[in-house]
């Protein structure tokens, strides 16, 4: 597409020849009254652009010259031509702009700023106290504009309180169409900040909209265990706020609340391995679940009938259901070993009980009724994918222990990590009982070239030479699964082998969810993701297991899979319904996709002195951009976008 504005270049260099004229007066900023001039809408955007640069090379007011100048800047910008808006903007003097060009100004730099990844300095730039006032007295569309983009830019550095602020405070002023959408990006950013932050955030709001978006929120992730209490939250809440601007349109699923507590299943069976090598496990499910069920029992509220049933042996996974459904059973939950699920799909082709099985089969198929909820390591790899994007990672090495089930997961971060642009240039696998991970890394990191390079050269030269290998240059960061006892080898071999400053993803196998800050010093610097439970002690479930079952730490993430699973029972049909439906966890932010599988967004986190340290989660969805009469979305393709992401950006006309 460069081809096409070579003639604008041109247009350019005639333009800044031109640029000698006096300067506009400090005096005269308030007063610019802009000259529009008609653009045939038949003209190409190149042909635009020359246009604009034409008439700013041809005009001898400075006012005028600098508008033209900005709205041939706001073109290139659409099409992609970032180089060349930037050049045009860096020979504008935004300290002798009229009022209105310096906000034109401001947006236009700022979203070059986010093109470039620079979220900080965009966001600074759109922030300096003297530009505050000069947007106030823009018109409204650009006003809007300014604040959807500091919404955005908030989202991308993971402020996700201020992105929600930016869009309440703008909500008022919008179109009833308009107001929708942003609505939903209000949502969406507030599902993003902790409950903790959220009830800090409510003793200090001063704005009536905000904080009724505050108490909203937190109500969605407050007793997530306990519709009941939930609905009696929300109902309370409709009558403390009822013009509230989500009053009407309940997000998130909320509107089907009351239903869910009402249709939910008032008997569930729980068909998981009590005896055997898995019986810890499936004790373990059995016990998180359990412990939710006597929080409900305690606040007075109804709980389900539970009955148990011993899945040891799978072979008989299809008589226990067809037991447990006899038996009075609405819901049932497991089975927990992968291969036991499959049997049952063979065993019973058509559920009249829904079944939330505890593991993935293989497939993307399956019968209505079957919903698959797994710690499965291919989430996470996807979601390191999504991260490693965000921050504008486009070549990652892959690092995997040897056998199907690291392929598998090296599998999943690859396709995905292809479909937001990256590529894989190197993957390598290592068997922890080998001890093979030094040999595995150097070989990696094409050490091996590096020192055959030096010996031709000293078999040329006749000399020796002082040597220090290279490692590879084309690696952006490693993609690492790894238990913490490999992690231990690896991150410092890493170190040993010139690679110490290339950063390390690593799903939650990394961290055994018990702090053991002198051995994780060795992994410090490594970023993973993680389930709520394993980083936080906000679950009160977690206290009570700890402290009735000292040796629960063990089984962190089972204890955390029975609990998610006590707190899907009542919502998985609606949730089947809606798809914005989603279940604060503590194995992760949960959502069920077309084939009926639990998928988890976790946290993100950083060892630091040994110790796992939260990192605010970036938002890198597609923004839904309000628009107004005189803003419109720019037409994007795939190369647009921050860090090669597509994100809709707004445009003059």
């Amino acid at each position: 597409m460069t081809s096409i504005y070579r003639i604008s270049a041109l247009a350019l260099v005639a333009l800044l020849a031109a640029c000698s004229g006096t300067p506009t007066e400090p005096g005269q900023k308030a007063s610019y009254k802009r000259q529009e001039l008609p653009m045939d809408p038949q003209l190409s955007p190149r042909e635009q652009v020359n246009l604009w640069l034409e008439r700013a090379a041809a005009t001898e007011e400075i006012p005028d010259k600098q508008h033209y100048q900005l709205r041939a800047a706001e073109l290139l910008l659409r099409e992609l031509q970032l180089p060349l808006a930037e050049e045009l903007l860096s020979n504008v003097d935004a300290s002798v702009l009229p009022a209105e060009l310096r906000v034109q100004y401001a947006s236009l730099s700022a979203r070059i700023l986010r093109n470039q990844g620079k979220f900080q300095e965009a966001l600074a730039l759109l922030n300096e106290e003297q530009l505050q006032d000069m947007i106030l007295m823009a018109d409204l569309p650009r006003q809007l504009q300014i604040s959807q983009l500091r919404a955005s830019l908030y989202a991308l550095e993971g402020q996700h309180l201020e992105a929600a602020q930016e869009r309440i405070y703008i909500d008022p002023l919008l179109a009833s169409s308009q107001q929708a959408i942003n609505r939903e990006g209000i949502w969406h950013s507030l599902s993003y900040v902790s409950t903790r932050r959220l009830i800090e955030s409510h003793h200090s709001a001063t704005n009536r909209d905000f904080l009724g978006w505050i108490e909203l929120a937190s109500i969605s992730k407050d007793n997530q265990g306990d519709i009941d209490s939930q609905v009696r939250q929300l109902n309370a809440w409709l009558q403390r706020w009822p013009n509230h601007p989500a009053a009407n349109n309940l997000p998130g699923g909320l509107t089907q609340l009351s239903d869910m507590a009402a249709e939910k299943p008032q008997q569930v069976a729980m068909i998981l391995p009590f005896t055997g090598k898995l019986a810890p496990l499936g004790k373990a499910i059995r016990d998180g679940f359990m412990a939710t069920y006597h929080q409900t029992r305690g606040r007075g509220n109804p709980a389900p009938q539970v009955r148990t049933y011993d899945s040891a042996d799978g072979q008989q996974i299809g008589s226990l259901y067809r037991q447990a459904v006899a038996d009075g059973a609405q819901l049932v939950i497991g089975p927990l070993r992968k291969d036991v699920v499959e049997t049952l799909l063979e065993q019973v082709p058509v559920f009249d009980v829904p079944v939330l099985a505890l593991n993935r089969a293989k497939g993307d198929q399956f019968p209505l009724n079957f919903y698959q909820f797994a710690l499965a390591p291919e989430d996470e790899a996807r979601q390191i994918a999504r991260i490693a994007a965000s921050e504008g990672f486009q070549r990652a090495m892959v690092l995997i222990p040897e056998g199907e089930w690291g392929m598998n997961v090296a599998r999943a971060f690859s396709e995905n990590w292809s479909q937001v642009g990256g590529q894989v240039v190197a993957q390598a696998t290592f068997s922890g009982k080998a001890n093979d991970y030094s040999k595995i890394i150097k070989d990696a990191m094409q050490l091996d070239r590096s020192e055959k390079r030096a010996q031709k050269l000293t078999w040329l030269i006749g000399n020796n030479i002082e040597f220090h290998p290279r490692r590879r240059s084309d690696i952006d960061f490693i993609f690492l699964v790894a238990r913490p006892s490999e992690a231990y080898a690896i991150k410092p071999l890493l170190a040993f082998h010139y690679a110490g400053d290339v950063p390390v993803y690593a799903t939650s196998h990394i961290y055994s969810g018990i702090p053991a800050p002198a051995k994780n010093r060795d992994i410090d610097g490594v970023k993973f993701v993680d389930s709520p439970w394993a980083l936080t002690d906000q679950a009160p479930e977690k206290s009570l297991i700890l402290k009735e079952l000292p040796q629960s730490r063990h089984y962190q993430r089972m204890y955390a899979l029975g609990v998610d699973a006590y707190r899907l029972y009542p919502r998985l049909q609606q949730m089947a319904r809606l798809n914005e439906s989603r279940v604060y966890g503590e194995s992760g932010s949960l959502s069920l996709n077309e084939v009926g599988q639990i998928e988890r967004q976790l946290l993100l986190a950083v060892f630091e002195d040994g110790l796992a340290k939260n990192i605010p989660l970036t938002d890198t969805t597609l923004d839904k951009d309000i628009h107004d009469k005189d803003i419109a979305p720019a037409e994007r393709n795939a190369q647009e976008g921050y860090r090669g992401q597509q994100n809709t950006v707004w445009e003059l006309r």
